[in-house]
């Protein structure tokens, strides 16, 4: 399980921060475009501390801004999301000391991102809206209450919840007590999707997909879902998002062991010329990690 998680944090890497309100949001949508058409995964890594401090500042200056605290765990779980690439890079090389003790210090600075990333986008939320108070603690059949009642302008902090909530979760998978959270974020995009399936370029539907597919059916996952979901985001996004279709071979393929519809969505991920700007960082990541699924397909089926 910890290691089929792997993949749920790159999802949140390139989906990064989306708007807030006044200068916030006029500084949180520029970033946003700049990073999400960079195509230098290791550029982007390299700046967002200088804003992660900026926006640390200014929730010194003032705790209970809404606004600032949310851009702060936006941008701290995307940055948790970059170090997961460069984690699934040390990984895949040859272990050796230096290896190990860097992975683990990565490892390390991932745990401290998402754990203050879900506090400040919990704390966000419930600045926000009572209703959306302490939803990471509350039973689940309250949890249920809570959503049912959740209106269509709450998506955007609801949203965020979910995906700071998801990059701890993965964080923290050999942790029993946070992966006994996963029903409760499945729960949180199903209700991002009735609410907006096309919201952050679909990207509940690809939380959604890894989710699902993480077990076969017989030990409780739910692949065949997981498959709807996958085929949802690569429709919405018209195919654009690479992403969807390099989780869809890693999580679902792999696990049916379809080793036809893997090399297919593979291929379609590796020999797309032109790389619009709006998916240009989650496109970059995605070829990647396509080329790294290619040299692992033959030993795997």
């Amino acid at each position: 399980m910890k290691q089929r998680l792997t993949s749920l944090i790159i999802i949140i890497a390139a989906q990064f921060i989306t708007g807030c309100s006044l200068s916030i949001s006029n500084f949180s949508n520029n970033l946003n475009k700049a990073v999400k058409s960079n195509n230098d995964p290791q550029t982007v890594m390299q700046a967002l501390p200088a804003y992660i401090l900026l926006l640390d500042a200014l929730i010194e200056d003032d705790p209970q801004d809404e606004d600032s605290l949310i851009a702060s765990s936006r941008l701290m779980t995307a940055y948790a999301g970059l170090l997961g690439t460069e984690l699934e890079i040390l990984s895949s090389e040859a272990e050796n000391g230096t290896n190990i003790y860097h992975q683990n210090k990565l490892k390390m600075q991932q745990e401290k991102l998402t754990e203050k990333a879900l506090q400040r986008a919990a704390r966000a939320n419930c600045l926000y809206e009572e209703n959306l108070c302490d939803l990471t603690s509350i039973k689940f059949s309250e949890f249920e209450k809570r959503l049912q009642i959740i209106e269509d302008e709450d998506i955007d902090m609801l949203y965020s919840l979910g995906t700071a909530w998801a990059a701890w979760m993965q964080t923290n998978s050999s942790d029993w007590n946070a992966m006994a959270k996963l029903p409760q974020i499945k729960l949180l995009m199903q209700k991002i999707i009735l609410i907006n399936e096309t919201w952050d370029n679909a990207g509940a539907y690809m939380y959604l997909g890894v989710l699902n597919s993480l077990l076969p059916s017989t030990l409780g996952g739910k692949p065949e879902e997981g498959k709807i979901n996958f085929e949802a985001a690569i429709r919405i996004t018209k195919g654009n998002n690479l992403m969807a279709k390099v989780l869809y071979a890693e999580y679902y393929a792999r696990l049916m062991f379809n080793k036809k519809l893997h090399q297919k969505l593979i291929s379609d991920v590796l020999s797309m010329k032109e790389l619009p700007d709006e998916y240009m960082l989650m496109n970059t990541l995605a070829i990647q990690k396509a080329k790294a699924l290619q040299m692992s397909a033959e030993d795997y089926f």
